[in-house]
């Protein structure tokens, strides 16, 4: 007999752990539903084999712009005086061909930290994405970036897009991105 009911405890067990993990699928399975726009972006955005296949010109970071510091008004180079230094450490890119035109998303990953005039808030950093072509510039943008730092909190981890390169589809494979911070002016290729 204790054998008996030794068996019902762990059948009961059983059942207790069951209705747990259904209940538990459910409310996962309520907090992912996706909305029919959801999977229109989802179906527009999907990778083709071809892509994969496809040729996507390297990406590198631009001689001499990985790194960038601002300094206090008239002590440009005085590492005492440094508000805030960056550095982009990894940048990537993913290709897609559609009606005759390369789609080209750029990404460059870094990190911001305070020097010791550095206060926090928010700092506009200028990265610029460029493609080359031989010797030609079919592409060029240099854009502004916020990203928000903390006093005391070590580095702050930014990650920049770039996802505006439409270029025709090349004929010959000599493209090169490059990537880096500039100072600008803003408004030149």
């Amino acid at each position: 007999m204790a054998l008996l009911a030794s068996d019902k405890s762990l059948d009961l067990g059983k059942f207790v752990r069951a209705g747990v993990l259904a209940i538990s699928a459910i409310a996962l399975a309520s907090c992912q539903t996706a909305t029919t726009q959801d999977t229109l972006d989802v179906a527009e955005d999907k990778v083709t084999e071809d892509d994969l296949r496809a040729y996507c010109p390297r990406v590198t970071l631009n001689d001499g712009t990985a790194y960038f510091r601002t300094y206090t008004k008239g002590n440009d180079g005085n590492a005492d005086e440094v508000i805030y230094q960056a550095i982009i450490s990894d940048v990537t890119r993913t290709c897609k061909y559609r009606n005759g035109q390369l789609f080209i998303t750029v990404a460059a990953a870094g990190r911001v930290v305070n020097g010791p005039k550095g206060t926090g808030g928010n700092i506009n950093m200028p990265i610029r994405v460029a493609v080359k072509s031989g010797e030609g510039l079919p592409y060029s943008r240099l854009g502004k970036f916020d990203v928000a730092v903390t006093p005391g909190a070590g580095a702050s981890q930014f990650i920049y897009k770039d996802d505006q390169i439409v270029l025709p589809e090349p004929s010959v494979r000599n493209l090169q991105i490059l990537v880096g911070f500039d100072e600008g002016p803003y408004g030149t290729p």
